[in-house]
Parts: structure tokens; sequence; C-alpha cells
């Protein structure tokens, strides 16, 4: 009697997995290089980037093509910071772009930063922020103007962001030229 009932279990077992609705699931990187609702945009770490990184914070800029990105070095237009603190190439990373949301945002200070200073991406590829009125001549992406005074040896620095920009600084910070569109 025992292999009747057995079979009969194992017949309602397969009707039931035939009769099963197909499950949802999540494709990875569906939104990769979006920017959703709150301008946030998900990218990958550039294969050629170094890590682990060390802090959180940074800015990040576009790598070598445009699903990638790789810390802000100043040489190309900041994109913003991510909280995220990558560990390898490949990682995916949520940068909060710069002019597309409301509210203060964080940065790794990369020398001290003066209150309601302008505040510059470094030009080191270390992806910190430094005090603009403390830089030497050179071409700079100014990201925002500082709300705190920081040290040098903070994590951390509040600033009030702006989409970047870029400008010349000539006369060792004393004057600046904005450097545009169609310059």
């Amino acid at each position: 009697m025992k292999s009747p009932k057995l079979l009969i279990v194992a017949l309602l077992a397969a009707i039931a997995n035939c009769w099963r609705r197909p499950r949802k699931f999540a494709l990875p990187n569906a939104g990769l290089g979006l920017i959703n609702e709150h301008g946030i945009e998900s990218l990958i770490i550039d294969p050629g980037a170094t890590f682990p990184v060390a802090n959180r914070y940074l800015l990040y800029e576009r790598g070598t093509a445009l699903q990638y990105c790789e810390l802000a070095a100043g040489t190309k237009p900041p994109l913003g910071p991510s909280s995220d603190s990558p560990y390898q190439a490949g990682d995916i990373v949520m940068i909060r772009r710069l002019g597309c949301r409301p509210g203060l945002e964080l940065g790794v200070p990369g020398g001290a930063i003066t209150i309601d200073h302008l505040v510059a991406c470094n030009t080191d590829g270390s992806g910190k922020i430094v005090d603009l009125t403390a830089q030497g001549n050179g071409t700079f992406w100014v990201v925002g103007r500082a709300v705190q005074t920081c040290a040098a040896t903070d994590i951390e620095c509040a600033y009030a962001p702006c989409t970047p920009y870029e400008i010349t600084v000539s006369n060792g910070g004393g004057t600046y030229a904005y450097a545009g569109a169609g310059t």
C-alpha cells in the first residue's frame, strides 16, 4: 500500500510544479549609467583604476567608457561624490551627481579649507576637494563652496555643491578667469 501512496504524492507534486507561475527576477546593472529621480547615477569602476579606494565621499569622473568611472584627477569634469568605497575594479558605485541634488555634500579635504571659499577638485588623482584660493596657478574644476572650515587632517568636509565648471587660476590664487563654454 505504501508505493501507491508515494506514486500519488509524486504525481501531485509534478502537477503542482507545472502550474507554478514564473517568478520575477532582477537583472543586474539594469539602470547602469542612468541618473534616477534622486540625482544618483550607478557606474562601474574602470578596469584600469587602482584599488582599493581608501575613503568614502571622494569625487569621481567618467572613465574610459560611458559606463565606467574613476577617481577624479581634475582633467575631466567631476561627476560627483560617492558614499561607496569600492574594493576592486568592476564594483558598482552610486555617484551623487553635482548640480542634480539639493542640499549639502561631503568631501574629503586634500588640504585646509576655509569657510565660504570655492571648493575645487584636487588635480592629483585622489578625488579629494581643495580650497581654490590655496592653489597655485592652473586650471581647476570648481564643485561648490565650503560651508565649514576644515583642517587638512579632517576626515570629511561639508560643501554646498554646484554644477562643476572649469576655472583658470593665475597669480597664485589671486586672479580667476572663467574658462567656460566656447573658450
